[in-house]
C-alpha cells in the first residue's frame, strides 16, 4: 500500500474516533414529553412523573411516565441495577434519556438504567412488582403500594400490577372501614403492615387506609 493510501486510512480512523469522542459529551436535545413523538428513532431526554411501574417475565423494567397531559410507557431492557430502580416511588419525577420507538403502535422510550435520574421524590409508594421482586425486605414494615384492585370479597381483596404479572393478598384489619366500595379495575394506594401469614404461606398486606386515584 502506498502512503497515500496509508495517510487515508489513518485520517479515516482518526475520524471515526473523535466523532465517537464526541458523541460522549453530546447531550442530547430536551424534548418534552407531549413532543417526543415528534422525534421517531432519535436519542432524546425527557422528564415525568412514574404512575406504574411493573416487571416482565424476562426481567425487563416498564414504567409510564405523565406530564403535560401525555403519557409514556419506559422500556428498560434486562437492567443489571434492576434493584436501584426497585427503589423508585409511584410520584417521583424523574429525567430520563433514550431512544424513541414505536411498538404495537405507541410510542414508548428505551432507555438504560443508569439514564435514569431522580429529579423530585414522590411520597414513597411502592408498586406490586417492587414488592414481589424482594417481600422479606418489607417483611413487618408499614408500606403504602399502588396497584389496581381485583377480586374483591366482604375482608379480603387483591392488588395487582398493571399487566396482571404480579399480585398482593390484601386483608381488612379490625379497625380498617369496609371494602365494599372498591370495584374491579380502581386503581388505589394501599397502606398497611406487610407480613407473612404462616397458616396460609403467603404474603399478606393488613389494610389500615385507602386511597382511590
Amino acid at each position: 500500500m502506498d502512503t497515500i493510501g496509508k495517510t487515508v486510512i489513518i485520517f479515516s480512523l482518526l475520524g471515526v474516533c473523535v466523532l465517537y469522542g464526541i458523541s460522549l459529551f453530546v447531550t442530547p436535545p430536551f424534548v418534552p414529553l407531549d413532543e417526543v413523538a415528534l422525534h421517531e428513532n432519535e436519542i432524546v431526554r425527557t422528564e415525568g412523573v412514574i404512575t406504574e411501574f411493573s416487571v416482565t417475565e424476562y426481567g425487563n423494567v416498564l414504567m409510564k411516565l405523565e406530564g403535560n397531559q401525555t403519557e409514556l410507557l419506559l422500556f428498560v431492557e434486562s437492567p443489571n441495577d434492576r434493584r436501584e430502580l426497585l427503589n423508585l416511588s409511584y410520584g417521583d419525577e424523574i429525567e430520563v434519556e433514550g431512544r424513541v420507538q414505536v411498538y404495537r403502535s405507541e410510542y414508548e422510550l428505551v432507555v438504560s438504567g443508569n439514564a435514569i435520574r431522580k429529579v423530585t421524590p414522590g411520597g414513597n409508594i411502592s408498586f406490586v412488582s417492587q414488592i414481589a421482586a424482594h417481600p422479606e425486605e418489607y417483611k413487618g414494615k408499614k408500606i403504602r403500594v399502588a396497584g389496581y384492585v381485583e377480586d374483591v370479597y366482604t375482608r379480603v381483596f387483591y392488588l395487582r400490577d398493571e399487566p396482571g404479572n404480579h399480585r398482593m393478598r390484601v386483608k381488612l384489619m379490625a379497625t380498617t372501614s369496609s371494602i365494599s366500595e372498591l370495584q374491579e379495575g380502581d386503581k388505589i394506594i394501599a397502606e398497611g403492615v406487610f407480613s407473612y401469614d404462616a397458616e396460609d404461606m403467603r404474603y399478606v398486606l393488613n389494610l389500615i387506609s385507602v386511597e382511590v386515584l
